[in-house]
């Protein structure tokens, strides 16, 4: 694949996903009408404001989850967020990796694995939808290396510096991670333990 040929991927969310989010807001729209109707002591003008606001908010998250995306092309990265978008030239990337997804053990339903792209300082910027829930990560984000090498430009070199603060971060959150899972086990052992112990104590 030659992406100075033009060749681009775009990556956005899963018609099962978004599929949830319409019908989290087709359910839960009306029960916050509902409720705003039922205001005591509430001017009607009042009600009607706030009525006129619920429905246009959710409205908006599912237009915006729709319209997020992530997308390479020869010029670069773009990331389509909810808040605004972010685009970076393949010059100023100097790292394409995986990272473990820090609140997928607090929700269900959570990536695994993110993806991010380090800019000119460092700095991480999440690649929407380029997560275990979507993509084989591996598989994409070497496709993404492979576009950047061909198209950042024979002048690109790593800055040391950003590159030694990349691999300090990436250890940390391997070690954050072990500690996670470690965290968990013990937890799963004394549940494990607890119950053996009320079994035997009846």
């Amino acid at each position: 694949m030659s992406w100075a040929q033009g060749c681009c991927r775009d990556y956005r969310v899963r018609p099962a996903r978004l599929a949830g989010v319409r019908l989290a807001v087709g359910l839960g729209t009306p029960c916050v009408l509902l409720i705003v109707a039922t205001m005591e002591h509430v001017a009607p003008g009042v009600k009607l404001l706030i009525a006129a606001l619920v429905v246009a908010l959710f409205g908006w998250l599912v237009r915006a989850f729709r319209r997020c995306s992530t997308t390479i092309d020869r010029d670069g990265i773009r990331v389509r967020r909810l808040t605004g978008t972010r685009r970076l030239a393949w010059a100023d990337v100097q790292d394409i990796r995986a990272a473990p997804n820090p609140g997928a053990a607090m929700a269900r339903n959570q990536p695994l694995v993110l993806a991010y792209a380090h800019d000119r300082a460092g700095r991480r910027v999440q690649l929407v939808y380029v997560d275990d829930d979507h993509v084989d990560v591996t598989r994409e984000i070497a496709l993404m290396r492979d576009a950047w090498r061909e198209l950042r430009g024979p002048a690109w070199a790593a800055d040391p510096e950003v590159r030694r603060r990349i691999e300090r971060r990436a250890r940390r959150e391997d070690r954050g991670e072990a500690a996670a899972l470690r965290g968990w086990g013990a937890a799963g052992a004394l549940l494990a333990a607890g119950m053996v112990f009320l079994v035997l104590a009846d």
